[in-house]
């Protein structure tokens, strides 16, 4: 090869001078835009978290993240007679624990119990000193929710068959780059999950408008240089924060045997569905998605509540470790001796609370008979 650009100057020429022109400017690029795509990187959204109010229900408890911060976590039983599984319900940016009631807490009806926690910095856990947390997913997240899954292990009643992840949004995330090395994950729901270098290049090619207004000059930028640029930028807040931003696109290509059920609404204006169609793409193993027509961010089980149900149900009836309890247990009445004395009188109004009763107890059999029926 050498001697061959000996012999022939002008195609020495015809190599170098490109190839220096293309180093010149990806560091031209590079040192100019990277605090720029940085400083964008953690512009935070504009949107309203789900808030629940805390109800006294299941057992609060305290565990340490894998660094040792200590965090609050609630952990709530099945409402049935044995367990089909446990689910770790893990919250979206700025809510907290007590939103797992609408996503989730119909599946202690099924035999699930439900583990649900706060991210550092949320709820009433601790906060880290120095750490100001982001709409995206950093390593702070991941030692929580790894936290979280070893706490459950050192539990008296854990479960031997692991334990299903449900997380809404940034939650979703974190659960996806927990999930590809935790063995005794059995499966992943997300909703509003979101890929970070993916998302930005959405954005980088809007801000090139911009920033480069030349269209020669911008479309001759090649696309796996705005991807470098997005790196670049990344690593830029990385430094500035000191945390680091894990790449999901990568822990989904190891999700395999694991089974995902990806759910995102067709008309999220934050997270286009061609930005989780590509991480949906790059995933290995088992996997659904669900795009919900007109839904937007983190609004899909409002949209479509009984699809939304139904969604879950078929995926734990599939993938948990047990079979969920699709029928509601009615409790034995043990028979009553024949009363040895005549019964006192019975008032009407005592007689119409008693069939109002019965009435209600029949309602709530068949409406917990209709939620725990699939959608097909």
């Amino acid at each position: 090869m050498t001697g061959l650009l000996t012999a022939y100057p002008s195609l020495t020429l015809g190599l170098v001078v490109p190839a220096t022109i293309a180093v010149v400017i990806f560091i031209y690029l590079t040192v100019k835009y990277s605090p720029i795509i940085g400083a964008k990187f953690e512009d935070p959204p504009m949107f309203l978290p789900l808030r629940v109010a805390p109800i006294a229900d299941g057992e609060s408890v305290e565990f340490a993240a894998t660094d040792g911060l200590l965090l609050s976590g609630t952990y709530l039983g099945a409402r049935t007679s044995s367990r089909a599984g446990v689910v770790v319900y893990c919250h979206e940016f700025l809510s907290d624990r007590w939103s797992y009631r609408p996503y989730v807490d119909h599946l202690r009806d099924l035999g699930f119990d439900v583990f649900t926690f706060d991210f550092r910095n949320h709820g009433s856990s601790r906060s880290e000193d120095g750490y100001s947390p982001m709409h995206w997913v950093s390593d702070r997240e991941v030692r929580d929710l790894r936290g979280a899954l070893a706490y459950l292990r050192s539990r008296a009643d854990r479960d031997p068959a692991g334990y299903g992840l449900f997380g809404v949004s940034r939650g979703g995330t974190a659960a996806l780059l927990v999930a590809a090395d935790e063995p005794d994950v059995w499966g992943v729901v997300t909703d509003g999950a979101f890929p970070t270098i993916g998302t930005m290049m959405v954005y980088i090619l809007r801000w090139a408008e911009l920033y480069l207004r030349n269209p020669l000059v911008r479309n001759a930028v090649p696309r796996w240089l705005y991807r470098r640029l997005a790196r670049s930028g990344r690593r830029h807040s990385e430094r500035r924060r000191g945390c680091r931003f894990p790449d999901v696109d990568r822990a989904v290509a190891r999700l395999a045997p694991r089974p995902w059920l990806m759910i995102h609404g067709q008309r999220d204006t934050y997270i286009n569905p061609e930005v989780v169609q590509e991480l949906f793409d790059a995933g290995n193993g088992p996997r659904e998605m669900w795009l919900v027509p007109d839904a937007k961010h983190n609004r899909c089980r409002e949209r479509e509540p009984e699809a939304y149900a139904g969604r879950l149900l078929d995926f734990v009836d599939r993938y948990a470790p047990r079979r969920p309890i699709t029928e509601p247990e009615v409790a034995e009445v043990p028979a009553r001796p024949a009363p040895l004395v005549a019964a006192p009188m019975v008032q009407e109004s005592e007689l119409a609370q008693v069939a109002d009763d019965y009435r209600s107890e029949i309602d709530s059999a068949r409406l917990a008979n209709e939620v725990a029926t699939p959608i097909r």
